[in-house]
């Protein structure tokens, strides 16, 4: 059960329950690859609005989930965890932050809790690639880009497990960020650009 509420002050609360919008215990079930819309779904990026100034508070261990948060003045905050408590296996993440080429692009980043095999990598000046494994904890990165600059944000996951595919999946419902108001669990699109409210 996915549960989240707003917490006091400016945090909202995700809480990833057994898994980010009832996938199962391992990372990537189900996979929507099968769907009939899966295809039109991802042909498309989708464009929103991300809420400057709101965090979000995560369970490490409990949920499959990759947030981004936006602090306004270009800050910005990308973060994965993992069902490992439940599947006893890691996540494996591959993702790829970029913000627009119209701008000065991602002019300093820094990982944040990240572990001696976790990898961040400068593509060029717009574009950053993370490559992850994530367990128990939160790992994190922070960057900056010009402020009010849009980000985009591609995410896949691996699923380690026995039982399943042994691929990528690209699922955009793991992807989490506050827009409107609100805590929104999942995406219309992987990749989803965001957009900030404010500078």
């Amino acid at each position: 059960m996915t549960r989240f509420s707003r917490g006091a002050g400016s945090r909202a609360r995700l809480s990833l329950g057994y898994g980010l919008l009832g996938l199962s215990l391992a990372c990537v079930e189900p996979d929507p690859r099968h769907d009939d819309d899966y295809t039109e779904l991802n042909d498309r990026v989708e464009q929103l609005t991300i809420d400057a100034g709101e965090q979000l508070a995560l369970e490490p261990g409990v949920g499959v989930g990759v947030t981004l948060e936006y602090a306004g003045d270009g800050q910005w905050r990308v973060a994965t965890v993992c069902d490992t408590l439940l599947s006893d296996e890691p996540c494996v993440f591959d993702l790829l932050v970029s913000s627009d080429e119209t701008d000065d692009g991602i002019t300093t980043f820094e990982g944040v809790d990240l572990e001696a095999g976790d990898v961040v990598r400068a593509l060029d000046p717009f574009a950053l690639q993370l490559e992850w494994v994530t367990d128990v904890d939160e790992d994190a990165l922070e960057l900056r880009t010009q402020p009010g600059a849009t980000v985009r944000l591609s995410a896949l996951l691996y699923d380690p497990t026995v039982d399943s595919a042994l691929e990528w999946s690209d699922d955009p419902r793991i992807i989490s960020w506050v827009g409107g108001g609100a805590v929104h669990r999942g995406a219309p699109s992987n990749p989803v650009d965001l957009a900030p409210d404010r500078p």
